[in-house]
C-alpha cells in the first residue's frame, strides 16, 4: 500500500485529495491545524487514515509530523504541500508587511517544514514524489506578460507563490540524488471559498486529475510545473 501526506486536508482541494487517494487504497496522513478537524476526518475516513495535528506556521510542526511518521510508517511515497491562504491587498499604498510575512510563512516556510519532517521516510520509498500546489499567479512569465494586469490579485499571494516556485526548483535539484521527484502544479481555477472571478473547476475534478497524473510521474518528471492532465505551465 502506497502512502501520502497532504497538508491543508480539512477543506477545499485538500479534502478532495484526501477523498480520492484514500478511496484508491493509499494510506493517508492528512495534516490539519486543530484536533477538531482531526476528529472530523477520523469519523469520515475510518480506514487507512492517520490525521496529524500540526500548525505549519510554526517550527514545532516539524517534530509533530516527524513523530507520527516515525511511529506509523517505514516509508512515504507522496507529499502534497497544499496548505495555503489568500491575501487581500493589491495596491502598494495599502499593502501591509504583516500580510506578506504571513503568506510567505504559510506558502514557503510551511512546505520547507513539511519536507524536513518527511524526508527520512521519503528516502525509503521506491518512487518518492513531492508536489507543491502552486498557482498560475506564481508564474513570472505569465505575470510579466500582463495577463493578470488590473485583476486585483494580491501582492502577497503572487509573491509567495513565485517564491514557492523557486523553492520547488531548488529542492528538486538538491534531492534528485535521492531519486525524489519534485514538481509544482497549478490545480486550475477552483470553485473554492477564495475563488477568482474566472473560477470554473470543481475541486473534486482537480483532485481526480492530480491523482491520475501523480500515478504517471517519476524522477524523470522532476522540475515540471503543470496543470495536471491539462497543460504545461511556464515558470
Amino acid at each position: 500500500m502506497e502512502s501520502i501526506l497532504i497538508t491543508g486536508a480539512n477543506r477545499g482541494l485538500g479534502l478532495e485529495l484526501l477523498k480520492v487517494f484514500n478511496s484508491n487504497a493509499f494510506f493517508t496522513f492528512p495534516v490539519v491545524r486543530t484536533e477538531e478537524s482531526a476528529e472530523t476526518i477520523r469519523a469520515q475516513f475510518p480506514y487507512n487514515c492517520r490525521p496529524i495535528v500540526a500548525d505549519l506556521s510554526e517550527d514545532k510542526s516539524i517534530n509533530s509530523i516527524k513523530l507520527i511518521l516515525e511511529n506509523s510508517t517505514e516509508s512515504l511515497d507522496v507529499v502534497i504541500n497544499n496548505a495555503g491562504i489568500s491575501g487581500s491587498e493589491y495596491l502598494i499604498e495599502t499593502l501591509g508587511t504583516a500580510e506578506v510575512n504571513n503568506l510567505f510563512n504559510i506558502h514557503c516556510l510551511g512546505p520547507i517544514r513539511t519536507v524536513q519532517a518527511c524526508l527520512p521516510q521519503l528516502k525509503r520509498s521506491n518512487n518518492p514524489r513531492i508536489i507543491n500546489v502552486s498557482s498560475r499567479l506564481g508564474s513570472l512569465t505569465r505575470m510579466a506578460s500582463g495577463e493578470f494586469k488590473d485583476r486585483g490579485f494580491s501582492y502577497s499571494y503572487r509573491m509567495a507563490k513565485a517564491a514557492q516556485n523557486m523553492f520547488t526548483i531548488c529542492l528538486g535539484q538538491e534531492v534528485k540524488r535521492f531519486n525524489i521527484t519534485v514538481c509544482a502544479i497549478h490545480p486550475g481555477e477552483l470553485l473554492t471559498r477564495g475563488r477568482s472571478t474566472d473560477a470554473n473547476t470543481d475541486p473534486s475534478i482537480a483532485a481526480e486529475n492530480i491523482y491520475e497524473w501523480i500515478g504517471t510521474i517519476d524522477i524523470n518528471s522532476s522540475g515540471l510545473f503543470v496543470q495536471p492532465l491539462v497543460q504545461d505551465m511556464p515558470w
